[in-house]
């Protein structure tokens, strides 16, 4: 499977009312839902095909619901260029997702954080679910609309943003962590999400200012990752007036 397709007729036309210069190719079975859309003036080919060639565009069987589309390489915001724009900022939301693996759980993080006003997602360069087809579709599209910048070193960018007034928030269940209902956050915050498995690594836990954590009746070990952050994020923007 191309790397770059995305599938499903209501995440495409998404794409077309909210992202259409993202878009290159669409294959499509029906040509009636696409009439709406003006898509000369974003040079997007459009290809009338059939249900068999959809299918065979995908090494497994998938719903693309008799359309599928090519999606433009995602642009990342440099580093620097993110710390400059969050200087300029009283009250500032940052996502650092530490190794997150599952590009499923990525979008859901991603739209979420749109949804709540965060500024900037930090992530890995390696190790770390990367923005692709799969990431933009469950996001549905919205990774598009925020600024999100891969680094080398997560320990690193955790400096810098404190250089920049930053208090670091690591998601972190041991004995020195606090209920994140209880926190006054800062008006300049960062957020640490842990990997699926293994959490906050220790590294990042070290340089972090406070662990924190969601109560819950222990009847299983954690929330899922996307879950979490989004509870805590709508903390942070509650506090921060972005909601």
């Amino acid at each position: 499977m191309n790397k770059n397709l995305i599938y499903g007729k209501h995440t495409i036309l998404e794409f077309l009312e909210k992202h259409p210069k993202m878009l290159k190719t669409i294959w499509t079975k029906d040509l009636a839902y696409l009439k709406s859309f003006n898509l000369n003036d974003y040079k997007v080919q459009i290809i009338k095909t059939t249900e068999k060639n959809l299918d065979q565009m995908f090494d497994q069987t998938v719903n693309h619901q008799g359309m599928v589309a090519e999606i433009k390489e995602f642009n990342y915001t440099p580093f620097s260029e993110l710390l400059t724009i969050l200087k300029a900022q009283t009250t500032s939301l940052v996502l650092l997702l530490d190794q997150i693996h599952d590009p499923y759980n990525f979008g859901a993080i991603i739209r979420t954080a749109v949804l709540l006003g965060v500024d900037g997602i930090v992530i890995l360069d390696r190790k770390q679910a990367q923005v692709n087809s799969g990431v933009l579709k469950t996001s549905s599209g919205t990774a598009y609309d925020l600024k999100i910048s891969k680094v080398n070193n997560l320990t690193n960018a955790i400096k810098q943003l404190k250089d920049h007034g930053f208090w670091v928030y690591s998601t972190n269940l041991n004995n020195k962590s606090v209920d994140f209902r209880t926190v006054d956050f800062a008006n300049k915050s960062v957020l640490v999400i842990g990997n699926e498995q293994k959490g906050v690594s220790d590294l990042v836990t070290k340089n972090s200012d406070l662990n924190i954590f969601i109560p819950s009746n222990k009847t299983i070990d954690s929330f899922n990752v996307s879950v979490a952050s989004a509870l805590i994020c709508f903390q942070i923007a509650t506090k921060l007036a972005k909601v």
